[in-house]
């Protein structure tokens, strides 16, 4: 208990010295080389309340987070479990849509061939007659016309399993660097930062601009 009152006061200590030191941070005007140091000691007092705050809040966040990852592991376990029947099963009905589909796809190209054939027979009689009709023209140009044939739809036959749906991820590899195109390309940032924090301002690296960027810091006393 006495532990919770200390951390009950310590907690309002330091909301009373964030609105002390926000409260004056936001009346001061940097005007002049006094106020500047005014503000730059400002400044250190919110770094410092800042380290209070993590300081506080560190053992408790850490608390929690044991907490959490028992849990998580708990969790883990358990669904782990059911990971050799999922994998089993989705890979069983993942196998018969496959073959489903391959079987589809044969019966389309099958009425899609017989389509096709019958295309050419009225085609071919039809230019018999035109041709034997004194008109040689017609009949050339009923045989030279681009044959057009609809692609048959033959239904899925798999039926639909409540709650369930089956997706294709379409995934890749790479069979040879060299031929990526440029714009597919990722820049190395890790080596650039270690290139610019090296030389500074001496970098040279095509395509590349090195600037200054600057921030107060707390200097560690």
């Amino acid at each position: 208990m006495s532990e919770i009152i200390y951390k009950t006061l310590e907690v309002k200590e330091i909301e009373q010295e964030i609105v002390a030191v926000e409260s004056i941070a936001t009346a001061l005007q940097v005007t002049d080389n006094t106020s500047y140091l005014q503000a730059g000691d400002i400044l250190t007092g919110f770094k410092g309340l800042e380290k209070k705050i993590k300081e506080y809040f560190k053992p408790l966040k850490e608390s929690a987070h044991k907490a959490w990852k028992v849990v998580c592991d708990r969790e883990n376990q358990e669904i782990e479990k059911l990971q050799p029947g999922l994998k089993y099963l989705n890979l069983q009905m993942t196998t018969w849509n496959i073959t489903q589909e391959r079987i589809r796809k044969e019966k389309e190209e099958i009425l899609r061939q017989e389509a096709l054939k019958q295309e050419e027979e009225e085609r071919l009689q039809a230019a018999l007659q035109a041709e034997k009709e004194g008109n040689k023209a017609e009949a050339e140009a009923i045989l030279e016309e681009p044959v057009f044939i609809p692609t048959p739809i033959v239904q899925k036959e798999v039926p639909k399993s409540e709650g369930l749906t089956m997706t294709t991820t379409w995934k890749w590899r790479i069979f040879k660097e060299i031929l990526i195109p440029r714009e597919y390309l990722c820049v190395d940032e890790i080596k650039i930062n270690g290139v610019v924090r090296a030389l500074k301002d001496k970098t040279n690296i095509n395509g590349i601009e090195v600037y200054p960027e600057q921030s107060m810091r707390r200097v560690r006393t």
